[in-house]
């Protein structure tokens, strides 16, 4: 599961960093007081969800990615394992700010014995900046700090579609959601906001007819999403518990949040000569 997904991130980070010397960088639920979703047939719903649950993950994953496409955003992804005595076993996270141009800058951070290695040896962070023609990196490990200049070594490893596609989310934003919420037995729920009606999906039972054989071995899990009336799943939690190949039981929670949606915009990083000055 975890060694899975550091093989997978590991596979690609070591390509974009040959040469370089290594790699590493340098939230909560929004509270609401949900109130049952009136009955009637005037309220309006996000496509994919209904009063009971949610009606079609695909659609409302499709009206997700929609909301995000052509526009700038900022998503954020923690996963952290912990053991049953709460001592951490692993954490990863990525935070990627979009421009609509598709500039970005994507921080990572990872720490625990076991967490994905592709800054190297944990802990470490990261800091990678590209307008689609300069790449640039800082890298903070062992004691140090590195800033250089790269060149990609093919047209996906480094760009803004790795970070978010790959290194965030598993597959696209449509994808995620759809993966994220297909497996769960759900239920809806209404929040007024200052901004508007969030719709709260909640999920404490899995399906027996899942497709995904990820969430075969994973128990107690749960789900909780925020999405707006015009489908932005704007966050969703999971948490569960399952077994290490070791054989320890262990907790898995997942966050991923977007903000920034149409207002995203991305500069050089203030690092930026520095690591121009430095050739990977």
């Amino acid at each position: 599961m975890a060694r899975t997904m550091g093989w997978r991130l590991l596979v690609l980070i070591v390509v974009v960093t040959a040469g370089c010397g290594g790699f590493g960088f340098s939230d909560g639920d929004d509270p609401v007081t949900p109130a049952p979703v009136p009955t009637s047939s005037a309220t309006t719903y996000p496509t994919g969800v209904g009063p009971t649950g949610v009606t079609s993950p695909s659609l409302l994953g499709s009206a997700h990615g929609d909301r995000l496409n052509g526009s700038g955003y900022t998503v954020t992804m923690n996963r952290t394992v912990r053991y049953a005595n709460g001592s951490l076993r692993s954490h990863l996270r990525v935070h990627v700010a979009l421009d609509a141009n598709r500039t970005h800058l994507a921080n990572i951070s990872v720490r625990g014995h076991a967490a994905p290695v592709l800054l190297g040896r944990p802990p470490a962070t990261a800091s990678f900046w590209s307008d689609g023609d300069r790449y640039l990196r800082r890298l903070a490990r062992d004691n140090q700090t590195i800033y250089n200049e790269y060149d990609p070594p093919d047209s996906y490893a480094g760009t803004w579609r790795y970070w978010v596609h790959t290194a965030a989310l598993n597959g696209r934003p449509a994808a995620d959601v759809t993966r994220t919420v297909a497996p769960f037995h759900t239920r809806t729920r209404q929040s007024q906001q200052p901004d508007g009606t969030v719709y709260v999906i909640r999920g404490d039972r899995l399906r027996e007819n899942t497709t995904s054989t990820a969430w075969t071995s994973r128990e107690n899990a749960t789900l909780v999403a925020h999405v707006t009336r015009s489908g932005l799943v704007r966050d969703y939690r999971t948490e569960y518990t399952t077994v290490t190949d070791g054989g320890d039981p262990v907790t898995v929670t997942r966050t991923v949040r977007f903000t920034g949606v149409g207002n995203t915009t991305v500069g050089p990083p203030p690092w930026r000569d520095r690591a121009q000055s430095t050739p990977g």
